[in-house]
C-alpha cells in the first residue's frame, strides 16, 4: 500500500464516524433506561433522576446526528484530494511550488487529526548528522539560494518537518532528510488503520454488549462538538 492509499483510510475513518457514534450513543442510552428502571424500582430517586437526564441527552444527541451527516460526506470527498496532496512528499524536490502548498496543506490537516500521544514516536527520531546539511534541501520559494543547514534545536523529526514547511524547504529526492520526513508523513498516515480497528472493534463489542463504557475510546478526527462529548462521555462520571 502506498503513501497516498494509507492516507485515504482517514476517508474510512470519517466515513465510519457516524455510524459509530449512532451505535455508541444507543447502546449508553439502553443502559441509562435499563439503570433507570432499575433505580425506580429500588426506589433510588436520585440516581433515577440522573439517569432519565443522561437518556434525555443522548436522544437529543442522536436525534441530531444527521445534521453531521451532510458535513462528513463532505470532508470525506476533500480527504481523497488531500490523500493525494499529501502523497506529493514521496517526490522530495521534484515538485512545483504550488504543489508544495498544497502538500504542506494536506500534512497540516493530518497532523491535526492525530493524538499527540501519537505523534511523539515522529519526536523520538533523532535526526542524522547528514540531514542538518542545508545540501540536503532546496528552497522553494527562492530556488537560487542555498537552503541554511539544520539549527541545533531541532533535535527531531518531527521538528525537522515544522522548520522546513515554515523555510519553505524541500528534501532533495532520495537523501537522508527525505526519508527523516516520509517516516514523519508514513506515521500519520499509519494512525488511519489503527483508528478504524479501533472504531470496528468497538462497534462488534457494542453489539455483542461487551463494550466497556467506563473506558472511553479516543477517536482521532471527531468533530469537537457538544453532542459528540455527549455520546462519549455520558454516564461516566458516575461510575
Amino acid at each position: 500500500m502506498d503513501l497516498k492509499e494509507r492516507f485515504e483510510i482517514w476517508r474510512d475513518v470519517y466515513a465510519l464516524q457516524i455510524d459509530f457514534l449512532r451505535e455508541l450513543g444507543n447502546y449508553k442510552l439502553n443502559a441509562a433506561k435499563s439503570d433507570l428502571v432499575a433505580a425506580v424500582a429500588s426506589n433510588q430517586l436520585a440516581v433515577a433522576r440522573m439517569k432519565a437526564l443522561i437518556a434525555q441527552e443522548l436522544q437529543g444527541a442522536l436525534r441530531r446526528l444527521h445534521q453531521m451527516e451532510g458535513r462528513t460526506a463532505t470532508k470525506v470527498k476533500r480527504i481523497t484530494t488531500m490523500a493525494r496532496n499529501a502523497a506529493y512528499i514521496q517526490n522530495g524536490d521534484d515538485m512545483t511550488r504550488s504543489r508544495m502548498q498544497l502538500m504542506w496543506a494536506a500534512y497540516k490537516v493530518f497532523e491535526r487529526m492525530v493524538p499527540l500521544e501519537q505523534l511523539e514516536p515522529t519526536m523520538r527520531i533523532d535526526l542524522h548528522p547528514g540531514a542538518r546539511k542545508g545540501a540536503q534541501y532546496i528552497n522553494k520559494a527562492a530556488p537560487s539560494e542555498h537552503c541554511h543547514d539544520i539549527p541545533a534545536h531541532v533535535d527531531n523529526a518531527h521538528m525537522l518537518v515544522g522548520y522546513i514547511k515554515r523555510r519553505h524547504y524541500l528534501p532533495l529526492r532520495g537523501t537522508l532528510a527525505h526519508r527523516h520526513v516520509l517516516k514523519v508523513f508514513e506515521a500519520i498516515a499509519h494512525v488511519a488503520s489503527a483508528q478504524l480497528n479501533k472504531m470496528q472493534a468497538a462497534i462488534k463489542q457494542m453489539r455483542a454488549n461487551t463494550y466497556q463504557v467506563w473506558n472511553p475510546l479516543i477517536i482521532a478526527g471527531l468533530p469537537d462538538t457538544m453532542d459528540v462529548k455527549k455520546i462519549i462521555y455520558n454516564g461516566i462520571k458516575e461510575l
